[in-house]
């Protein structure tokens, strides 16, 4: 049984509330840390974790994330919990704004999880789960009570939360595991999703609608015409439309690797097909398909933006892992902004078009790679490289990136030619962790022509984009600072590579 007394030890309302010593203690291990990124959102200590709220209100975009700034604070240890609130007007220069919301009310005591915003005319309205526990001066007898709970933060950035909840859990028929509500607006309607759990411990998505944000009715579950049984719960929903499709993201816990899926501890990914019937949750789709197939991706969020593109946020993370940052009291990344397109029945991502506001020195040339080549590109981890890669005649090419001198130590890409499959081995990269979940990735890549390959590089990361984004691989590395020389290897016969890498700007 899950120690609960532990989880909540000193627990505070305010980060306020702490000595700001024991604050500023934990912020200055963490900016030791050589695994500190430059263009990536980070904490400045403790962990974080799934973005909430993304929005555009008042000219400016709006994120928030999870966010326990003393997760590893020691002698004394204290819990505070909430939501960190970023400002920005292009998606990559971000203003800390502090706290958004913290865990201060009955409704969200143990915890302010996640949730979504949109605005409503001169204010944004935060939709979000509150959790609280029942029986907690039992040792073993706690039970969850989970509270779906209304905000409205006005221009000044001030958030006053509703003391009456939107909707109580446990649901008849399902446990308490009912949270992440997605709110949308179609006609006059307001929309929101959330993940639950049945009481056969299945998951799935569960609609429902309000005209007014305070009086909710439930629709039902969304019933999608493809496989339906995924997973013991479906985590961090969202329902979308690009043109004529209906799209359903959501993070099924429980699915079991097959061939070359789902092998995280916890899955994304989405159901695409037509419009959602919003009056019965009918949803004829096509089969559940993973949204990235890295190693760390999860709990991820969209928002329009006001020239109509669709922006993905997410957690580069997956609950359960120890990363080597938590030696430093910090644990956590966001990937960088995506922008999502539609074709023939399958998501393509690519990063904003604004990463190119912090563009600096650039490094472009051709190479014909017989056997190893170094590409000369810098000498600092943080890029943004686009290469042509056309290896149709020879077995296959690799790519090194976070290479030492010797190229001994390194994030190797494969593109075998020979059994048309693209590999991600992170083996041997700096510190090892989570091997218990393998080291590499892979999918199916047809190397009898050109390729397009994208890697955004940042001190501690890394989001691979194959052919505009059908394929992408985001995850985690922890390698020597001096690790920063890029490699080509062509084996078995003559590769020809095209790059164009910009080196980027420190902004974090």
């Amino acid at each position: 049984m899950t120690n609960r007394r532990a989880e909540f030890i000193n627990m505070v309302d305010h980060l306020t509330d702490v000595p700001q010593k024991i604050v500023q203690k934990e912020a200055r291990l963490a900016s030791q840390s050589p695994y500190r990124q430059y263009y990536h959102i980070e904490g400045e200590s403790g962990a974080i974790g799934d973005p909430n709220g993304f929005s555009y209100f008042n000219g400016k975009y709006h994120l928030f994330h999870q966010w326990s700034p003393l997760a590893f604070s020691q002698s004394p240890h204290y819990t505070q919990h909430g939501w960190k609130h970023l400002i920005s007007k292009d998606l990559v220069h971000w203003e800390n704004l502090g706290a958004g919301m913290e865990s201060d009310t009955p409704l969200d005591r143990y915890g302010t999880y996640s949730g979504s915003a949109i605005p409503v005319e001169d204010k944004l309205f935060l939709m979000y789960t509150g959790n609280t526990w029942v029986n907690t001066q039992s040792e073993d007898d706690w039970h969850r009570v989970p509270f779906q709970v209304g905000a409205m933060m006005d221009k000044d950035n001030q958030v006053v939360k509703w003391t009456k909840p939107l909707m109580k859990g446990p649901l008849p028929g399902y446990t308490g595991h009912f949270r992440d509500p997605k709110i949308f607006k179609k006609d006059d309607t307001y929309y929101a999703v959330l993940g639950i759990q049945r009481e056969n411990l299945t998951g799935t998505a569960l609609l429902v609608k309000s005209k007014d944000l305070k009086n909710w009715k439930i629709v039902g579950e969304i019933k999608p015409t493809a496989n339906q049984s995924l997973g013991y719960m479906w985590e961090c929903p969202d329902y979308y439309e690009i043109g004529d499709n209906g799209i359903l993201e959501f993070c099924p816990q429980g699915l079991k690797e097959k061939d070359n899926h789902f092998r995280n501890i916890y899955q994304n990914g989405y159901f695409i097909g037509k419009k959602l019937n919003l009056d019965t949750g009918e949803f004829d789709c096509q089969n559940f398909q993973e949204l990235d197939k890295g190693f760390d991706f999860y709990a991820m969020q969209t928002m329009q933006s006001p020239d109509d593109r669709r922006i993905l946020m997410a957690w580069m993370g997956i609950s359960d892992i120890e990363y080597p940052t938590t030696k430093f009291h910090y644990n956590g990344s966001l990937i960088f902004p995506r922008e999502i397109t539609v074709k023939n029945n399958h998501i393509y991502q690519s990063p904003i078009r604004e990463i190119k506001n912090i563009y600096s020195t650039n490094y472009t040339g051709k190479v014909t790679v017989k056997h190893c080549e170094k590409v000369n590109a810098g000498n600092v981890n943080a890029r943004d490289i686009k290469i042509d890669v056309d290896c149709s005649s020879a077995d296959y090419l690799i790519l090194d990136l976070f290479a030492d001198q010797k190229n001994t130590n390194h994030l190797r890409l494969i593109f075998n030619q020979k059994k048309n499959e693209f590999i991600v081995d992170r083996s041997h990269c700096g510190v090892s962790f989570a091997e218990a979940y393998g080291n590499t990735r892979f999918c199916s890549l047809d190397l009898s022509k050109k390729v397009k390959v994208r890697i955004l590089q940042d001190i501690s990361s890394a989001e691979i984009f194959l052919n505009d984004g059908k394929e992408v691989f985001s995850l985690r590395l922890f390698s020597p600072s001096e690790d920063h020389n890029i490699f080509l290897t062509s084996h078995n016969g003559t590769s020809v590579v095209d790059y164009d890498i910009h080196e980027l700007q420190k902004i974090m």
